[in-house]
Formats: C-alpha cells, sequence, structure tokens
C-alpha cells in the first residue's frame, strides 16, 4: 500500500480508536526511513486486524510484506494456535520483518519468508489459508488471485490493497500506473464484482481496500 496523509476523518479515527503497540510503532519508522509512504497507516493496521478476527481466520497468507508492519497488526489478531506466512521478495525487507516479528512477540506465530510470491503458490502443497492479503506488484493481481484460489479454504477470505491502483479508476491519477497494471486491476475488479463467485465490498480508504468472501 502506499500510504498518504490520512484526510481529517481517518485522522480522528486515528487519534480516538487506534493504539498502536510500540513495537508497531518503531517497525512503522524503519519503513518510513527505507521507503516513505509505501506502508499501511496505523489506521489501516488496525482495519486489516479488525478484518482478521472478524473472519475467523486461523491461517493467514500475505503476498507483500516490506518490513512487516502490516504483518505485525495481522499477526496479533490471530487466535490461540493462529498462523501467517508472509511473502517478500526483498532479502533485506524479509530479514527487517523478521527481526520486527521477534521485537514484538509475534514470532513463531507469523513468519515471512524470502520468496517470490508467484513461485511459492506454484509450488505450495500445504495446508490451506483461511484469508489471503494481497499487496505485491500491482500488475500481478490476477496471477496472485489464481494461485491464492489454488490454496483458499472453502468460503475463505481475499483482501486486496491498492485496489483503486492510485486513483487510475476515479481519474485522481497520483502515481504513474503502468498499462498492464490498470489492465490487471480492471480484470481483478471485474473478476470479484462476480457474485457468483464472491461477495465484495470496496472499502474507500484513500488507495482502496477490495474485501472479498469466497462463494461456496
Amino acid at each position: 500500500m502506499l500510504t498518504r496523509h490520512l484526510d481529517p476523518a481517518a485522522g480522528y479515527i486515528t487519534r480516538t480508536f487506534v493504539r498502536e503497540p510500540e513495537s508497531f510503532a518503531s517497525a512503522r519508522a524503519v519503513g518510513e526511513q527505507l521507503r516513505p509512504g509505501m506502508q499501511v497507516s496505523p489506521y489501516e493496521g488496525h482495519m486489516l486486524s479488525w478484518l482478521v478476527r472478524m473472519s475467523g481466520a486461523r491461517r493467514v497468507l500475505e503476498i507483500g510484506s516490506f518490513v512487516g508492519y502490516s504483518t505485525l497488526w495481522m499477526a496479533s489478531a490471530l487466535p490461540e494456535g493462529g498462523e501467517l506466512v508472509s511473502l517478500e521478495i526483498s532479502a533485506d525487507h524479509a530479514a527487517h520483518a523478521n527481526q520486527h516479528l521477534m521485537r514484538s512477540g509475534l514470532h513463531p506465530r507469523a513468519q515471512v519468508m524470502e520468496c517470490d510470491a508467484l513461485a511459492f503458490l506454484e509450488s505450495y502443497h500445504g495446508r490451506a489459508f483461511d484469508l489471503v492479503f494481497i499487496d505485491g506488484v500491482k500488475k500481478d493481481y490476477v496471477r496472485y488471485l489464481d494461485g491464492a484460489l489454488a490454496h483458499l479454504a472453502p468460503q475463505g477470505w481475499i483482501i486486496a490493497d491498492n485496489a483503486m491502483l492510485f486513483g487510475a479508476f476515479t481519474g485522481e491519477v497520483r502515481d504513474e500506473v503502468s498499462p498492464a497494471a490498470r489492465a490487471a486491476m480492471a480484470e481483478y475488479h471485474a473478476r470479484m464484482a462476480d457474485r457468483s463467485q464472491f461477495d465484495s465490498l470496496m472499502i474507500p480508504t484513500l488507495e482502496g481496500l477490495l474485501v472479498a468472501r469466497r462463494v461456496g
């Protein structure tokens, strides 16, 4: 997710309702030093933790961890015995993320693997996941979806960040968007809007959080 300055409503919600643990704030500070605006905000992290709890997920897969800030929020919402696996292609970012998990006390409940997400999805033969959070390369969202569906539990959840593609679908483009990314996200929207396959909701965060539950 590319985080922008919060609007007044989101700022008020954050001040009033979000309680960011100190270890989470430290992780967020590292991420801001490395790539400003790259990670979720405390408000959005809090939202992700609520979605994990509300879904009842016990096994979560995250595609794209960066330094683990979103990972921390989701892992903190898992029930006893729950597990989160996060996939991060950058060795440096994966190392940061695992350090933050250790410092927060959330390891080994959650771990970050240094790997290519598409290769992982193609070769994975383990237990199904109850929830998948997609926040990777935007032009690959449909490929992530197809790979994730092969390992998603019946009535499992898929959450996709940056679903409005930096304003590309509202005429408010805030970042350069490639034709491949736009085409992929448009197809992703169409797939999620198919009510025979998914029960979906677009949460209007600044970047768009598309939440869907598999039907059947």
